[in-house]
């Protein structure tokens, strides 16, 4: 019988997500990621993920593994104050993982990680702002108090290249798909499906006008910039292109189930190792999980998704030829775009499910704790 000593380590974890404030928050692919990962985990070891209020609230209120703390200083500028009740709630966490750095409750959570000798864990989802850390940074980079933490937890690769300075412990996570629907249940039913926020960075004009002649592209996401949204209503005239603008995710799952090919056709914003356009692809993995072929550009984290002619295609950002190509090669080849899918069912199948991912994050929180027993 094993001893208490020799079983695996099942720390107790709090996650926190880039939108932290539960009343009026907006849920957006960060949010998402965050959600999932702390659902996988909870799978594996006790999890949650941290919401903050501005009056006290019962437990009972909160949605699935998530723990909602008392904050009276919501929009605290400079560093978040806490009171006594969940100064002492947050001892309770053996590991933080800050998925949304910096920021004034990202800060406080940090400096109690600290004193409590918690393992601080970082994941840049995107977000943050202004906050004492970033005072203490402009007066010397080194100064930047996150350089404390005893570990990165990387989205991607490509995510992982903007910390490579940084001289701690790292692994890739990546990330799973929602089960959204069993991938045997979908179709082919001979249109291509962009799935994303309707921003320029995204590459939907370039898909509208890559659109081969008589093919069809449903167009799911919100208009974030009305100018934008307009001219692509313009470019898709004389075609055939519909937008869905306030797609749940019922009709979210009848649009992948019936595609045959889905895009991540994202353009690069800056450029090289600090571009965050996309520092994740969940489109690309979702739509492979569904077990769809999938066309990505050569942006950001998206080639490290996609098998090459296996299970889709990597083309070169906002060239149009290479992109009608790519998607006359599956609307007009309904076999091919099954034999992709499968493909990429296979390839999400083992890669990219969030229990997969959430292993991935409890085997490094443990080699961190023993990092630390070595070093005492």
């Amino acid at each position: 019988m094993p001893t208490p000593s020799s079983l695996p380590w099942l720390p107790r974890v709090l996650v926190l997500p880039s939108s932290v404030h539960l009343e009026g928050r907006t849920i957006g692919g960060g949010e998402r990621y965050a959600a999932e990962y702390t659902r996988g985990l909870a799978s594996l070891t006790h999890a949650d993920q941290a919401l903050f209020h501005h009056c006290p609230l019962p437990q009972e209120s909160a949605p699935l593994h998530t723990r909602i703390f008392h904050q009276p200083h919501l929009r605290s500028r400079f560093f978040a104050r806490f009171p006594c009740k969940t100064w002492s709630a947050l001892a309770e966490y053996d590991v933080i993982h800050l998925m949304c750095f910096p920021m004034p409750i990202a800060d406080s959570l940090l400096a109690s990680g600290l004193l409590r000798h918690q393992i601080i864990v970082l994941t840049d989802i995107g977000g943050g702002g202004s906050s004492f850390a970033t005072y203490l940074s402009r007066i010397h980079p080194r100064l930047f108090p996150y350089r404390l933490a005893d570990g990165l937890a990387h989205l991607s690769v490509h995510a992982g290249g903007m910390f490579s300075h940084w001289p701690l412990p790292s692994i890739t996570l990546h990330g799973g798909a929602r089960q959204l629907f069993p991938p045997e249940t979908g179709s082919f039913d001979g249109y291509a499906l962009f799935v994303g926020r309707l921003l320029w960075h995204k590459g939907v004009r370039e898909v509208i006008q890559a659109l081969p002649p008589g093919r069809r592209l449903h167009v799911v996401g919100r208009p974030y910039d009305p100018a934008y949204f307009q001219s692509l209503q313009e470019t898709a005239q004389g075609k055939q292109v519909t937008f869905i603008t306030d797609a749940d995710d019922d009709e979210l799952a009848r649009q992948y189930r019936g595609a045959s090919v889905v895009l991540q056709p994202s353009l690069p914003t800056t450029g090289g190792v600090n571009d965050r356009s996309e520092l994740l692809g969940l489109v690309a993995i979702e739509a492979q999980a569904a077990g769809k072929p999938v066309i990505v550009t050569r942006t950001t984290s998206l080639p490290e998704l996609v098998v090459d002619h296996v299970t889709g295609r990597i083309v070169t950002p906002g060239n149009i030829p290479e992109l009608a190509a790519a998607l006359e090669s599956y609307l007009s080849n309904p076999a091919l775009a099954a034999r992709t899918g499968a493909a990429a069912a296979l390839h999400a199948a083992r890669n990219f499910q969030w229990r997969t991912v959430a292993q991935r994050g409890l085997d490094f929180y443990r080699s961190l704790r023993q990092a630390r027993q070595r070093g005492a």
